[in-house]
């Protein structure tokens, strides 16, 4: 039989024509079977929705922001605070530590020093009715007592006596002595730093923990007299007949830890919790100062601080 040209080129195109037919109905059915699958498994693409907690396994939370969450852990109270070498110069930690704020009885470490430099260690001052009203302390000074300059050093850095910082400041001229405290603070190198009163009862006695880092060089470096008795836990004095019984006794938290090399503690309504800490850390000497910390705060500041620095030397 014969077929023409035409009659074979219609055929060839019915037959092209089955052909891709069938082959997008079986394209169309896979696409659907595949949308049926994926529809049935967790979205790893669209970050909206959350997965299920069996596609990250047993150990992942079950959503995105629980995965992320980290525990609460303590955090200093205090609004300034430094930590470093006093050794070195070395500032290791600090924060806010050009603030100038209320530094409350950290000032009689000022108070120590002019005291020494402008006086003889045996020079006996006279408690006076004046001097014993001032807010009272522990260290039972009471007036008609008479005491060396040496003796009251100790109520003043173990106990924090206000009776002791006044006794010092106004044996011969107050103004006098009070002019001299802020020009010891510039020599030591603290240029932020200004004393309305020997005691630190005033909220214009003030400084920031930068500075007070510069004292803490000063006296590991040129005063060990000093710290020795800051850290010395009770200093007793017997009755005389200048003076009644007294033991005076340190109120510094880390006065029995045996790494404690000195410091002092001050408290204030304006300045809240102050403190200065030097401890032998690792061989070093190491400051911490903490200003404004929340009443009761100064010795758990402190602590966080101590810890976190003897972490950075583990890692």
């Amino acid at each position: 039989m014969f077929v023409s040209y035409r009659n074979l080129t219609a055929l060839a195109a019915l037959c092209l024509a089955i052909v891709v037919f069938s082959l997008a109905m079986k394209i169309s059915r896979s696409r659907s079977e595949h949308s049926q699958v994926v529809a049935s498994e967790p979205s790893i693409l669209n970050w909206s929705s959350t997965p299920e907690a069996s596609f990250y396994g047993p150990a992942v939370a079950t959503n995105v922001s629980a995965k992320s969450a980290k525990p609460s852990v303590p955090v200093v109270t205090a609004l300034a605070y430094l930590v470093g070498n006093v050794s070195t110069g070395q500032i290791l930690m600090e924060k806010k530590d050009t603030a100038v704020l209320p530094v409350a009885s950290m000032s009689k470490l000022i108070t120590a020093i002019a005291a020494i430099d402008t006086m003889t260690p045996t020079t006996t001052i006279l408690i006076t009715e004046q001097e014993a009203e001032v807010a009272s302390d522990t260290s039972m000074l009471t007036s008609g007592e008479s005491f060396t300059v040496s003796e009251l050093l100790y109520p003043l850095l173990l106990n924090s006596s206000n009776v002791a910082a006044e006794a010092l400041a106004s044996s011969s001229d107050r103004g006098r002595f009070l002019e001299l405290m802020p020009s010891y603070a510039w020599e030591v190198g603290m240029p932020s730093t200004f004393f309305a009163d020997p005691s630190g009862l005033s909220p214009r006695n003030i400084s920031t923990a930068k500075d007070f880092f510069a004292l803490a060089e000063y006296l590991y470096k040129s005063r060990p007299d000093i710290l020795a008795i800051s850290r010395t836990a009770h200093f007793a004095v017997g009755t005389t007949t200048l003076h009644n019984a007294h033991d005076f006794v340190s109120i510094h938290p880390f006065i029995a830890n045996k790494d404690f090399l000195g410091g002092k503690t001050g408290h204030t309504t304006e300045a809240g919790d102050t403190m200065l800490t030097i401890m032998n850390i690792a061989g070093q000497p190491i400051a911490f100062i903490v200003l404004g910390s929340k009443t009761g705060g100064r010795a758990g500041d402190t602590q966080l601080l101590i810890d976190e620095y003897k972490k950075s030397l583990s890692n």
